[in-house]
């Protein structure tokens, strides 16, 4: 069968980790990449939540199909999660068939209106409950470093399978704030409008325009090894939205579904509906940047990831 062929009748699965933007962003490529691959495939979006994004990982990296009919929509935390999650993340992130990134975002920290604590500063002498998935998930993982590195008061609660399900638990007041959610998530909510919520510090190399009195948790960083980690973990920032097929899928399948992709970030009406969303396509790579960009970071020194899987391993032992 000729590749411009195969995709004919057939039905495309995009997995993503859980709801939120993540399933927003891939209800919208589902909507229109179709009509930039050959055969006009119909496409279906599944979620399948677990540890930030790892379950699903693993369920494309050993379980699905390898001929481009099951992709994944996940999380920049895939990529470092071999380096800093290995007994969890039993995948090779350098074998993935790497289609291309939509956009960089940036991880916000912030609390409710009701809660003690209002500002990063006070988050150094009051205590500050904040939430999240597990570690690999960048809530649970940016809360250990402020506390652990930075001597912030935080009491950390893990265990909410989702996003959206930690932003319940916020609404519920069983906690107070968390401590690294994406921007383009919050802006899915009303709550900066409406006040309910206050953004008390941002993550990655620099800060986002809309936030330019926000503190970089970065700032904070005493040394060039604490900047690393948290350049290491900001990875999770310039490659928010990273699109990937199964290792092992045929070249001229994977040469065809990076092409669509590409065409479907420059199509005008795929922009439009994501301005519709209140979404960014900042700083997209294509899959072959993306895949430079993933085999870069595999090189990141042992030492550097080695301090942080300590870090994170004490906390899991702590509870």
């Amino acid at each position: 069968m000729g590749q411009d062929a195969f995709y004919g009748g057939k039905t495309v699965t995009i997995i993503v980790d859980g709801g939120g933007t993540y399933e927003t962003y891939a209800r919208i490529l589902a909507r229109h990449i179709p009509r930039h691959i050959p055969g006009r495939p119909n496409i279906i979006v599944q979620q399948m939540p677990g540890a930030g994004g790892v379950r699903a990982a693993s369920f494309i990296y050993k379980v699905a199909p390898r001929d481009g009919t099951v992709i994944a929509g996940l999380h920049g935390a895939v990529i470092t999660a071999p380096l800093l999650n290995s007994g969890v993340a039993d995948f090779d992130a350098r074998r993935f068939s790497w289609l291309g990134n939509v956009t960089r975002d940036t991880y916000t920290g912030y609390v409710w209106h009701t809660s003690p604590v209002q500002s990063l500063q006070e988050a150094k002498t009051k205590q500050l409950v904040v939430g999240g998935t597990s570690v690999g998930g960048n809530g649970i993982d940016m809360a250990i470093l402020g506390k652990e590195l930075f001597g912030l008061k935080l009491k950390i609660v893990s265990g909410y399978k989702t996003s959206a399900e930690t932003k319940l638990a916020l609404e519920k007041g069983e906690i107070e704030g968390t401590f690294a959610n994406l921007l383009s998530s919050l802006k899915q909510t009303d709550w900066l409008a409406q006040g309910q919520v206050r953004i008390i510090v941002q993550h990655g190399g620099r800060k986002h325009r809309e936030l330019a009195d926000v503190p970089l948790l970065r700032d904070l960083a005493q040394d060039d090894e604490e900047r690393q980690i948290l350049d290491l973990l900001g990875v999770r920032d310039e490659i928010a939205r990273p699109y990937l097929a199964p290792p092992g899928l045929p070249e001229a399948r994977l040469v065809m579904l990076r092409q669509a992709f590409d065409a479907t970030l420059a199509d005008p009406a795929f922009i439009t509906d994501m301005q519709r969303q209140r979404l960014e396509i900042d700083g997209p790579l294509t899959g072959q940047e993306l895949a430079r960009a993933v085999e870069q970071i595999a090189q990141t020194p042992s030492g550097i990831a080695q301090r942080l899987v300590d870090l994170f391993n004490r906390y899991k032992e702590a509870r």
